[in-house]
C-alpha cells in the first residue's frame, strides 16, 4: 500500500481519533485544576510571608498588587516567631514581573466577598534593598482588614440593649427642645468661622499632619504585641471594679460623702501641724550631728550585733533568759486575769481619770513656770549652812514696828494707807494667795514672785497687768 494512503486511513481511524480526543481533554482538565496553584513550567518568585492571624486566609487565594492578580498563596502553614508566639506562615508563588520587592512593602489580608473568602492585598514599597526569592517577610510587614462580621459582632445582646437606652435617651433629652438645637446651631457659626484658621494650620505642610497619623499607627503596631496583657488588665479591671460595686453601698458612699469634712478639718488643722513640723524638722536637725557620727560608731555597733548574734541563743538553752520571760509572761497573765486586779485597774483608771483635771491644773505651775524645781531648790538651801554638830537651819525674822494703824498692831482692816516713812518696813498690804501660774482657764503669766511692789497703796489678789512667763531658772547643780 503507498505511504500516503496510509497515512490518510491512520487518520480516518475513528480509533485514533477518539483517543486523541480523550487525551487532550484529560490534559485541559489537568491545566485548568493546576490553574488555581500556578501553571506548570512558568517561573514564579517564591516569599514566606508571616502573619500574626491568617484570618481565614486559604491556600489557593489570590496575590493582588493594584487591583491585578500577580501570584496565588500555595500553602498556609503554623509556626512561631523568634519570641516564641504563635503565627502564620503563607507561602507565595508570585509572578516573575514584581520581581523584586522592597523589604519595606506590605502584606495585607483582605476581605473579597460577602462570602468570606480572603485575598492578600501586596503594596510594593520603595526601599532599595529587596527580598531575595525564597525570602521571609517579616510579621511586622503584615497586617489585616477588620471584616464586617468581626465588627458586628461586638454589638451582643448587652450592647444592643445598651445603644438602644442611650438612642431612647437623646430622643428625650432632645424632644420639645427645637428652639434650643437652632439657637445652638446658630451659636455655632462663630466656631466655624474660627475653624477655618485653624484648619489651615491643620493642612499646612509644616504642620505634618500625616506625619502625626503615622506616629499614631506606628504606636498602635507597637502596642499590638501587647494586646493580650492589656485586653487581661480591662479583665482584672472589671474584676476589681465588681469587687468595688459590692462595697459602693454605703461605705464608698459615705467615704466619698466624708471626704469634703475631711479636707475642711485638714485645711482647719493646716497651722497646728505647722508647730509639729517645725519640731520634726528641729528633731532632724539635732540628729544630724549623730547620724554623722555613724561612720565611726557603726564598727562599735556591729561589734555589739556580733555580740548579740552570739550570745543571744544560749538564751534558749534550758532554764535560760527566754524560759524565764516565758514563765514571767505566763504569771503577769494569770495575774492580770485575777477579778480582784481587774478590780484594782480600774479603780486606778478611775482615780487617773479623776486626777487628771487637777494635774492639768498644776502642770503648768512646773512646766511653764518652774516653780516646783524654785521650791524643791529653796527647801534644799534652808539646811545647806553647816556646824561642827550638823546643818543649822537659815531663817529671816521678819520684824515689824509698832506703829499706829500697822499690822503689828491689832486692826479690824488691813493696813492699806499709803506709806510716809523712808523706812522699808512700812508700807500698805500687798498680798496674793492665788496667783496665776499659767494655767488652763487663768492669764498666761508666772505671777508668783513677780508681783511688782507699790509703796503708795495696797494690793490684795493678782496684780494688775501681765507679769509675763519669765522665772528663775534652775541648772542641776542646784544653782
Amino acid at each position: 500500500m503507498p505511504r500516503r494512503a496510509r497515512q490518510q486511513s491512520a487518520l480516518t481511524n475513528p480509533t485514533l481519533i477518539g483517543a486523541l480526543t480523550i487525551l487532550v481533554a484529560i490534559v485541559a482538565v489537568w491545566l485548568a485544576y493546576q490553574a488555581n496553584s500556578g501553571l506548570p513550567f512558568v517561573p514564579r518568585y517564591d516569599l514566606h510571608v508571616q502573619l500574626r492571624d491568617a484570618n481565614e486566609l486559604t491556600k489557593g487565594a489570590e496575590v493582588h498588587m493594584g487591583g491585578s492578580l500577580v501570584g496565588m498563596v500555595s500553602k498556609v502553614s503554623p509556626s512561631y516567631d523568634a519570641a516564641g508566639r504563635p503565627i502564620a506562615v503563607a507561602d507565595l508563588q508570585l509572578n516573575k514581573s514584581v520581581q523584586p520587592l522592597a523589604v519595606d512593602s506590605t502584606f495585607i489580608v483582605r476581605l473579597k466577598g460577602a462570602i468570606g473568602l480572603k485575598y492578600l492585598q501586596l503594596v510594593p514599597g520603595r526601599a532599595r534593598q529587596t527580598y531575595i526569592d525564597g525570602a521571609t517577610v517579616p510579621v511586622g510587614q503584615t497586617s489585616a482588614t477588620v471584616d464586617l462580621d468581626q465588627v458586628f459582632s461586638m454589638f451582643d445582646p448587652l450592647t444592643r440593649r445598651g445603644v438602644t437606652s442611650t438612642t431612647v435617651g437623646f430622643s428625650d433629652a432632645l424632644a420639645g427642645r427645637g428652639t434650643d438645637v437652632n439657637n445652638a446651631i446658630g451659636a455655632f457659626v462663630p466656631l466655624l468661622n474660627d475653624l477655618g484658621p485653624v484648619a489651615r494650620n491643620l493642612a499646612s505642610r509644616n504642620t505634618d499632619l500625616g506625619g502625626f497619623f503615622r506616629g499614631l499607627a506606628a504606636l498602635a503596631g507597637a502596642l499590638t504585641p501587647v494586646a493580650d496583657t492589656q485586653a487581661s488588665l480591662f479583665t482584672n479591671l472589671d474584676t476589681t471594679f465588681r469587687a468595688l460595686a459590692s462595697v459602693a453601698v454605703p461605705q464608698l458612699q459615705d467615704f466619698i460623702h466624708q471626704t469634703p469634712p475631711t479636707f475642711g478639718t485638714v485645711i482647719a488643722d493646716s497651722p497646728n501641724l505647722q508647730s509639729f513640723t517645725t519640731d520634726t524638722a528641729a528633731l532632724f536637725s539635732e540628729l544630724r550631728p549623730g547620724v554623722a557620727t555613724l561612720p565611726t560608731t557603726a564598727p562599735l555597733l556591729a561589734a555589739a550585733f556580733t555580740a548579740g548574734a552570739r550570745n543571744l541563743p544560749s538564751t534558749s538553752a534550758p532554764g535560760g533568759l527566754d524560759e524565764q520571760l516565758l514563765s514571767l509572761a505566763q504569771h503577769l497573765q494569770r495575774y492580770g486575769q485575777t477579778p480582784a486586779v481587774n478590780a484594782g485597774l480600774d479603780r486606778a483608771t478611775l482615780t487617773l481619770a479623776r486626777l487628771r483635771p487637777p494635774l492639768a491644773f498644776l502642770t503648768p505651775a512646773q512646766s511653764t513656770c518652774n516653780y516646783v524645781t524654785l521650791f524643791l531648790r529653796n527647801v534644799a538651801s534652808t539646811l545647806s549652812d553647816h556646824t561642827s554638830s550638823g546643818t543649822t537651819l537659815r531663817f529671816l525674822i521678819v520684824a515689824i514696828d509698832d506703829v499706829l494703824g500697822g499690822e503689828a498692831v491689832p486692826s479690824q482692816h488691813p493696813y492699806t494707807t499709803p506709806s510716809t516713812s523712808t523706812l522699808p518696813e512700812h508700807g500698805p498690804l500687798h498680798v496674793n494667795p492665788y496667783p496665776n501660774t499659767a494655767a488652763p482657764g487663768e492669764t498666761q503669766e508666772c505671777e508668783a514672785g513677780n508681783e511688782p511692789y507699790s509703796s503708795k497703796q495696797a494690793v490684795i489678789g493678782n496684780a494688775p497687768g501681765n507679769q509675763g512667763l519669765r522665772t528663775e531658772k534652775t541648772s542641776r547643780s542646784g544653782k
